[in-house]
């Protein structure tokens, strides 16, 4: 009953949503209404699953400022948990199946998110120019570096994407744990479980005085702070 009911509010809000979001971002995509717009298709999606959603940290966050998030991810639910409660207007970097959707798609592309074909480097390569058009817009943008779901608890490697674009920008990377989206959607599951999920900010990373020879560091350090407040130690 849980997944028929999270399904039907997912279909009712998602609607109306892209085509307020499409109507919107015909005269500015930075506009607050659609960052209002996109909050509130979140926090109904995670309300339809049953989610109880806690944040953690988020106070680390200068609401003035502007940062790139680097988060692990287990679930489909993980995209709206961060943007119902990060309290920034937030882009995604996300992949390009998801624009070819009709209006859902339409209007991620209208509303600034940025669609990543992580198979064709090339056209990866152009994504992150965009994802750089955007902060300069004044987005926070969120990137997963695993470029994929995990299918375990433990993370998959992380690729250099979003490190380089710190580099590239001079903004600090926030590490972000979502902890809980594996129990209530992982992958490959057919029903949803209601659960509780937190949202964990990380220590901001300075990236101002990076080298590009540095990446590395940036990535370890950052993968570090999430696993270090999903699991309470860091094997790095």
């Amino acid at each position: 009953l849980r997944t028929f009911w999270a399904v039907l509010v997912a279909l009712l809000v998602t609607i109306p949503a892209a085509s307020g979001v499409f109507a919107v971002a015909a005269f500015s995509s930075s506009a607050r209404l659609i960052d209002s717009i996109i909050r509130w298709w979140a926090r109904s999606i995670v309300r339809g699953a049953g989610i109880e959603l806690h944040g953690e940290r988020l106070e680390t966050l200068d609401p003035k400022k502007r940062y790139i998030l680097v988060a692990n991810h287990y679930s489909y639910y993980d995209i709206p948990c961060i943007l119902a409660t990060v309290p920034q207007p937030i882009r995604f970097m996300a992949k390009v199946s998801l624009f070819k959707i009709p209006l859902f798609g339409w209007s991620l592309a209208r509303a600034g998110f940025i669609p990543v074909d992580r198979k064709n480097r090339r056209t990866a390569v152009k994504s992150f120019d965009q994802a750089g058009q955007r902060i300069r817009a004044g987005n926070t943008i969120v990137i997963f570096p695993e470029e994929g779901r995990s299918r375990e608890r433990t993370m998959r490697p992380f690729q250099r994407g979003a490190f380089l674009l710190a580099i590239r920008t001079g903004l600090e990377i926030v590490p972000m744990a979502i902890d809980g989206t594996y129990d209530v959607f992982p992958v490959g599951a057919k029903r949803i479980r209601p659960g509780r999920v937190t949202i964990k900010a990380g220590t901001p990373i300075p990236t101002e005085d990076i080298t590009v020879r540095e990446k590395e560091k940036l990535a370890e350090e950052a993968r570090g702070q999430i696993e270090a407040m999903l699991f309470g130690t860091s094997s790095r």
